[in-house]
């Protein structure tokens, strides 16, 4: 009898466990259908470059040649978040990649590969800008006792001929995570 009991609580627990398991929240993004997660979704990551860009834009009348696009190097960018190994470096490459995407579609920018050029030793042209860029993460306590996850992109372009910063921008990205999901 005692076995009979013992048998049916794990039996009724598990199927408890399992039916009270949340569905995962969902959002439309750039009316797309994504996960709302504590990590970054490739929707996140293009909404964050596509603000950076933007601001880029607005301010190049700052940097603007007119009638000729400016050559920028774009650096891989530095990725100081709970992510780790493999993930860091996709984070780190996707921004990477992201921004040279935008930035050779647009009207402005041409991008410079670094990569090309040191394998052919060409130099015939060189690059007058170089955008780098660092991902941040903090885990934020609100007066309730609620978290979010702030994190923040830092992009800067330089200008290589003087070393000056020309232009800098901080993109922030919020989402509210459950407290037993942040790391401390």
């Amino acid at each position: 009898m005692m076995n009979k009991l013992v048998y049916c609580a794990i039996i009724l627990s598990s199927v408890f466990a399992t039916g009270c398991a949340t569905e995962r929240s969902r959002r439309i993004v750039d009316g797309e259908d994504t996960e709302v997660t504590a990590g970054f979704a490739e929707a996140d990551l293009r909404i964050v470059v596509s603000k950076a860009i933007q601001d880029i834009d607005r301010a190049s009348v700052r940097y603007a040649k007119p009638g000729a696009r400016r050559i920028v190097n774009v650096k891989p960018f530095t990725v100081d978040t709970t992510a780790r190994g493999s993930q860091a470096g996709y984070l780190a490459e996707s921004l990477k990649l992201y921004f040279e995407e935008e930035l050779m579609n647009g009207e402005k920018f041409i991008v410079y590969n670094e990569d090309f050029a040191a394998q052919t030793g060409t130099a015939a042209v060189r690059p007058e800008f170089i955008l780098t860029g660092k991902l941040l993460e903090q885990n934020v306590r609100r007066d309730n006792g609620n978290f979010y996850k702030e994190n923040a992109l830092l992009i800067k372009l330089t200008d290589v001929g003087t070393g000056l910063d020309f232009w800098q921008k901080r993109v922030p990205l919020q989402k509210a995570v459950d407290k037993t999901n942040v790391m401390n």
